[in-house]
């Protein structure tokens, strides 16, 4: 077993939080919206009314869409991507089923499995103490792991649906503004609030739909491909220690062969 204990073998997750490409890119979205406005007053680009039609339109109609509780636990899970990858809570485990896998330690060895409090290797124990089989515990976790990935597939949808909706929102200001615009040809002064709706909820709608939920979305994908990954490592992981486990016991029991 000596030669398995190189780290090639052990380390079958890597750290995939990268810092430091978080900052440049947030700093990068930011250069483009500051750049695009530098030489203009920032009074120049705020149109209240314009907000409004986009930013609550898209809320209301995500809303409509989704319940309250979801989109809470979609933001929930967007801020939480900036701290860190779905494997940081999880990847000492599978580093600990790495070393009981090469060594003599048992499941039981790893956590005290008294009852089941939704750490994935605390229920497993749990589980495997009450004499559960592979198959029983594996589906067990397995569904349980089903549920929170179908909760991050939802928050990526609402996310991708947020970013067709902001743009269109904008759109459909353009068109109100520019129809007041037409009605408004015969007293100039009201022409003016009319051109910024029109403009500025496309302006808004665009941004807010490239700038924010695009990016959203696509990080939380990511995630969910880790996520699935490292579940699926963890799970294969504590496979091979239950087989391992149950050949040994079977080993043990095995009747010696009597001579006569």
């Amino acid at each position: 077993m000596g030669g398995l204990t190189t780290k090639k073998y052990l380390h079958t997750t890597t750290k995939r939080f990268d810092p430091m490409a978080l900052v440049i890119s947030i700093l990068g979205l930011c250069a483009v919206v500051v750049s695009i406005g530098h030489e203009e007053d920032l009074s120049t680009f705020i149109d209240l009314r314009s907000i409004f039609v986009v930013v609550v339109g898209t809320f209301a109609s995500l809303l409509f869409q989704f319940d309250f509780l979801t989109s809470l636990r979609s933001a929930k899970l967007v801020i939480i991507s900036f701290f860190g990858t779905p494997d940081k809570k999880i990847i000492n485990v599978a580093h600990q089923l790495d070393q009981a896998i090469l060594s003599q330690d048992r499941l039981v060895d790893l956590r005290e499995g008294e009852k089941i409090d939704g750490e994935i290797l605390n229920d497993v124990v749990y589980m495997h103490k009450k004499g559960l089989l592979l198959g029983e515990i594996d589906e067990f976790v397995t569904s349980r792991v089903k549920d929170e990935f179908l909760g991050r597939k939802v928050a990526v949808e609402l996310l991708r649906r947020a970013a067709i909706i902001a743009p269109a929102l904008g759109l459909f200001g353009t068109v109100i503004g520019l129809i007041g615009v037409l009605k408004s040809l015969s007293d100039p002064a009201q022409i003016g609030p009319s051109m910024s709706l029109a403009l500025m909820t496309t302006a808004y709608g665009s941004a807010i739909g490239s700038l924010v939920f695009t990016p959203m979305a696509g990080r939380l994908e990511h995630h969910n491909v880790i996520y699935a990954e490292v579940y699926e490592q963890v799970l294969s992981k504590i496979s091979v220690l239950i087989k391992k486990e149950e050949r040994n016991l079977k080993a043990e029991f095995k009747p010696s062969e009597v001579s006569l």
